[in-house]
């Protein structure tokens, strides 16, 4: 088996499009996190980031048709990258030109606006895919140490079978 094979680790969750499983996507991240070399603080930009992302889906992605299907979120780890994707089957959005955050423009009242800008500024890479009545993707990374030594202060390596 390929070096490739055996240094990326993958793991899907299909939740329901509830507010309620947002958490249940957290705790994923968590645990995936903890094998990754990251700061605590990475940690909880990459949880803060999907959590974002999955609670728009619940808001937006069906409309008003009450029809959803489950959440896909998908968290893999090659290396010192920890990379998660978020996928619905939804009504889709036009998508965010890509490039920095551009903070959006909160004079206008209006609820919302801000997730992209918050998922753009808190990941390394954000890349979204999205088509009408086919969905939406988005693909998020947060860069780690490439030779997987945890050279951040506080972060201890956990010893497996203790």
């Amino acid at each position: 088996m390929g070096r490739a094979c055996r240094d990326a680790d993958t793991v899907e969750l299909r939740v329901p499009c509830k507010p309620e499983y947002v958490r249940t996507v957290r705790t994923l991240i968590a645990e995936m996190a903890d094998s990754v070399p990251l700061p605590p603080a990475a940690i909880e930009e990459v949880k803060v980031a999907a959590s974002e992302a999955v609670a728009n889906i619940v808001r937006h992605a069906y409309g008003e048709s009450g029809a959803a299907e489950p959440v896909i979120v998908r968290c893999s780890r090659r290396g010192g990258d920890l990379t998660v994707e978020v996928v619905d089957r939804g009504v889709g959005f036009e998508v965010p030109a890509a490039g920095p955050a551009q903070a959006p423009d909160v004079s206008r009242e209006r609820e919302g606006g801000l997730g992209i800008f918050l998922i753009r500024s808190l990941m390394d890479s954000v890349d979204y895919w999205s088509q009408p009545n086919l969905g939406t993707r988005i693909k998020m990374i947060k860069h780690g140490w490439p030779d997987g030594r945890h050279r951040y202060p506080g972060r201890v390596p956990r010893r497996s079978g203790h």
